[in-house]
């Protein structure tokens, strides 16, 4: 079984530039010629955005205005079919909701974090309580698998039909990082 995953243009809409979409290597036998969209700066995921091509870049400044300052290296979240078709110099976060990248907000970004920091995830949610929607939050842990990570960092406070596997962290240990990460001025 082979996936196989087709971006599909409208009439109405321009192509994307051909820079972005090189194609791959034909197969011998095969009619149609395969493209790899080639990601390489933030505008070309606006580009990708624009034609409706469900990608994000999740930047440390977007969490910074979130309400906990942090600096790392960008990811790049797109959907798991896409995952392995886009070439990018970005790293990569392949997500399994689709739709859930084509107006991310808190949830979202809370979700993102549980992947590769739990405890900005937290403080993020924390920070943004108000306007953190617990359903949506349940909903997108749930899909996305992310129940263990959740639990470490006890997102049950914040979401509690979110199961609980594994163990959490010290509820101690909790206040100490959210006391000792101040929020910055302006911030939610």
């Amino acid at each position: 079984m082979k996936l196989e995953v087709t971006l599909l243009r409208e009439p109405n809409e321009r192509p994307l530039p051909r820079a972005m979409l090189p194609p791959t290597a034909r197969v011998r036998g095969r009619p149609r010629r395969e493209f790899r969209p080639r990601v390489r700066s933030a505008e070309d995921v606006e580009r990708l955005r624009r034609h409706r091509v469900p990608a994000f870049l999740l930047t440390s400044e977007w969490v910074t205005r979130s309400g906990y300052p942090v600096h790392f290296r960008p990811w790049l979240a797109v959907p798991e079919e896409l995952s392995t078709k886009v070439s990018s110099e970005y790293r990569i976060l392949p997500v399994k909701d689709a739709d859930a990248l084509r107006d991310p907000g808190v949830v979202e970004l809370v979700t993102l974090l549980l992947r590769f920091d739990p405890l900005a995830a937290r403080v993020v949610a924390k920070r943004n309580r108000s306007r953190l929607d617990p359903n949506e939050l349940y909903r997108r842990v749930r899909n996305e698998g992310l129940e263990r990570p959740a639990t470490k960092v006890r997102l049950q406070e914040f979401a509690p039909a979110i199961p609980v596997v594994g163990e959490a962290l010290p509820r101690e240990e909790l206040r100490w990082i959210e006391r000792n990460n101040p929020a910055l001025a302006g911030a939610p």
